[in-house]
C-alpha cells in the first residue's frame, strides 16, 4: 500500500524553491537526551514534539488502526519511509565529540509515539511570514491555512532518535537545524540535561531571508 509521507518529509522535498516558500510551516520541540556507560557517551537522543497542526497531517496516516497509538508495525512502516529521506540530509544534525562538526555516522535507534493530551504548543506564529523582512509573500505561495484543532484537544506526533557515537567519548555536543528555516527545531529548555549546557550554535544557522539568520540551538554535555 502506497502512504503519504510525513510532513516533515513533504518539507524536505520543499527545500531547494524555498525562495519562494513562506516559513516555518512547522515547528518541533526538541528534547535532548545523553546515554553514558563507564564514565563516557555512548549515544545522544533527540526527541522531535512536533506542533499539533503538523500532527494533525500526519497522525490519521499513521495511526492506520485508529487507536491513537503507534504501534510498532506502524513504526517499522514510517521508519521504512523517513529514516532513509532523513538521512539523505544527515538527519538535520550535526554532533561534535571535541573536533570538528560531523553528521551521525549511523541511521538511528527509532520509534514514535502520540502524546495526547499534547506536550507542546508552540506560540502562535505566522505560517506566512517573511522573518520581518518587509517581503510579504504572494498569496499564492502562502501555505494553506491550517485547520480547525481537533474537537478532543491538541496532540503531537513524536519522533524518538537514538545516534550511536562513533566511539565513546566525555564531550558530545548537537545541534539541529534546517538550513531554510521551513522547519524551526528549537530546544526545550527545561528539559536540557544535568550538566549540561544550552547555547547558540556559531555557525549553523538558518536563513530563509538573507541578512536575518537564526542560528541553531545547540546542547553540549561533558563529564568529568
Amino acid at each position: 500500500m502506497k502512504r503519504l509521507l510525513a510532513p516533515l518529509l513533504a518539507a524536505l522535498t520543499l527545500l531547494a524553491p524555498a525562495a519562494v516558500l513562506a516559513h516555518p510551516h512547522i515547528v518541533v520541540q526538541q528534547v535532548v537526551r545523553m546515554v553514558a556507560k563507564d564514565g563516557k557517551y555512548t549515544h545522544v537522543e533527540i526527541e522531535w514534539r512536533f506542533d499539533p497542526f503538523s500532527s494533525e497531517v500526519e497522525i490519521p496516516l499513521i495511526d492506520e488502526d485508529k487507536n491513537g497509538k503507534v504501534s510498532a508495525r506502524e513504526t517499522k512502516l514510517l521508519a521504512d519511509e523517513m529514516m532513509p529521506e532523513l538521512g539523505k540530509y544527515g538527519y538535520l544534525s550535526w554532533i561534535n565529540t571535541g573536533a570538528k562538526d560531523f553528521r551521525p555516522p549511523k541511521a538511528p535507534q527509532f520509534s514514535a509515539r502520540i502524546d495526547d493530551p499534547a506536550s507542546f504548543i508552540p506560540p502562535e506564529w505566522d505560517r506566512n511570514a517573511g522573518d520581518n523582512a518587509g517581503m510579504p509573500m504572494p498569496t499564492n505561495k502562502r501555505a494553506d491555512a491550517p485547520g480547525a484543532p481537533r474537537k478532543q484537544g491538541p496532540r503531537n506526533l513524536v519522533y524518538v532518535m537514538r545516534f550511536a557515537l562513533p566511539q565513546p567519548s566525555k564531550l558530545v555536543s548537537i545541534a539541529t537545524y534546517d538550513p531554510e528555516d521551513f522547519i524551526r527545531i528549537e530546544v526545550d529548555k527545561a528539559s536540557v540535561p544535568a550538566g549540561c549546557t544550552l547555547g547558540k550554535h556559531p555557525t549553523h544557522k538558518a536563513e530563509f531571508v538573507r541578512g536575518y539568520p537564526v542560528f541553531a540551538d545547540v546542547v553540549t554535555c561533558q563529564l568529568s
